[in-house]
């Protein structure tokens, strides 16, 4: 279906995530943090999926720069977190998932994103 780029510092919730991705068809790059991702950036991304709170670059970081590449400025951004969002998150953000999320929401919202389906910005999907 799409490539995806996933950056998420926790191993174990970016292999969960990227198994679901995967087995609804996407490809996925996969990343461990911000400067990862940043490396990885491929032109043909069609979303891009991000931790903010990471080592070495932020999820807002990383995207900012990847924003400055060609072709990457309307790629669509999910961004993942615990803690509220910092205002440039927020500014770069198609949509927010809330931590701790079931991995069937992403899918969902990221299958929302691909068809042109306008996700509801900044979506509350915390598990109860």
């Amino acid at each position: 279906m799409a490539k995806i780029l996933l950056a998420e510092d926790e191993a174990v919730i970016r292999m969960l995530l990227v198994e679901m991705l995967v087995d609804d068809g996407h490809q996925v790059i996969e990343a461990a943090d911000g400067a990862q991702a940043l490396a990885l950036l491929e032109s043909d991304v069609a979303v891009l999926i991000s931790d903010v709170m990471m080592p070495r670059l932020t999820g807002d970081e990383w995207v900012t720069a990847a924003r400055g590449r060609p072709g990457m400025d309307m790629v669509p951004v999910v961004f993942m977190s615990a803690l509220p969002l910092p205002p440039a998150a927020k500014a770069l953000a198609t949509a927010v998932l809330q931590k701790p999320f079931r991995p069937t929401v992403l899918v969902k919202l990221v299958q929302e994103i691909l068809t042109g389906d306008t996700p509801t910005p900044h979506a509350g999907s915390a598990l109860p």
